[in-house]
């Protein structure tokens, strides 16, 4: 069960339920499950709403909506599976917070105004950036061409962030708004704050982790626009091949063997790691080489060129970039290192 402060208002609950019932890890993520936290919802109200129900004493009610969670929840869901468990440790964690008929209330309103709004919301915004990128990127590259690749693959970078992130701000205003307008009816104004920031911190959580994913498909789409454009072919990756490495796209070459290819502002922090491919895991999958093309290279020593060069890499680094002079004048590095603009021309050259 997550770790929490005492809870000092009923209502602080609003945040702890949305983390358990979006909690893969431990919970199975059930609440990503939109038509549960409608059953769950629907279920609570229209019992609490009942007259029958008004009848009963408050312990013959908590055992009443206890059941119809326990119901809602494990409903159809096949015993002795890791999922049944989980959500049994679910049912149970949550049924540790819920002393009273409110709390169930408070439960429902939780699944029916946080939950399923954030799961719409995230649907609506994009997986990749691709939408944002691809007439600007066709304008861009007709305009500067492969002497402006470097400017052109951040640029993109930045409109397709930018655009995805503007995204989320519309569906967080527009959520955020119906919200405010439906609990500003029956709730005070400290329940009232405590609901509205709990939707707000479990919507930039999730939005977060979709930003994460999107940020490397983001750059994989730019790198497969650019090779579109000057009319390079594709290919899948070489079968049963993985590694570390961070490549975007493949492109097979006349002899038969295969070039991976990247297009990055910068060389990433986990490059090191990355490059501890063997050679002969390249050569037993026929990979000549990986090009990686970097717009910004102020973080690239002669050490770090040196160690990815000796793994069959090839840098192409801005044109007019002092980096790239000094490597081509470097007997042990003018190997390793070519200018960007010679990129595509290279590339048709093999295949």
């Amino acid at each position: 069960m997550i770790n929490e402060p005492i809870i000092r208002n009923p209502w602080e609950n609003v945040y702890w339920f949305s983390r358990m019932l979006i909690n893969s890890d431990m919970y199975a993520g059930i609440g990503k499950e939109s038509k549960t936290m409608r059953n769950i919802a629907v279920s609570i109200y229209t019992v609490i709403n009942s007259a029958e129900f008004k009848k009963e004493n408050s312990f013959t009610q908590f055992e009443i909506l206890t059941k119809i969670i326990k119901n809602v929840l494990l409903d159809r869901k096949r015993k002795n599976t890791a999922k049944y468990r989980a959500i049994q440790r679910l049912l149970d964690d949550l049924l540790q917070k819920i002393e009273t008929t409110k709390d169930f209330e408070i439960l429902a309103l939780t699944c029916d105004k946080i939950i399923i709004p954030i799961n719409q919301a995230l649907r609506k915004i994009p997986n990749d950036d691709t939408i944002f990128v691809e007439s600007i990127a066709k304008a861009l590259l007709d305009t500067k061409g492969i002497k402006g690749l470097a400017d052109i693959i951040v640029t993109l970078d930045d409109i397709g962030s930018k655009g995805c992130m503007a995204y989320e701000r519309s569906e967080i205003v527009r959520a955020f708004g119906i919200l405010h307008k439906e609990i500003n009816q029956f709730l005070k104004e400290d329940e009232m704050n405590i609901v509205l920031t709990a939707f707000s911190q479990e919507f930039e959580r999730r939005v977060g982790q979709k930003r994460k994913g999107r940020a490397g498909r983001g750059i994989e789409n730019i790198t497969g626009i650019i090779l579109n454009y000057f009319g390079i072919r594709t290919t899948q990756a070489p079968e049963h091949f993985t590694t570390g490495l961070e490549i975007d796209k493949w492109v097979k070459t006349r002899d038969g063997w295969t070039i991976g290819i990247s297009c990055k502002r910068t060389l990433r922090e986990r490059w090191k790691q990355a490059y501890t491919t063997d050679l002969d895991l390249l050569n037993r999958h026929k990979i000549r080489e990986l090009w990686h093309v970097i717009a910004f290279d102020k973080d690239l020593s002669d050490d770090k060129i040196t160690e990815i060069g000796s793994h069959r890499a090839i840098l192409y680094l801005p044109d007019e970039s002092p980096r790239l002079k000094r490597a081509l004048e470097h007997p042990g590095m003018k190997g390793y290192v070519r200018p960007m603009t010679r990129f595509i021309d290279d590339l048709k050259e093999l295949i």
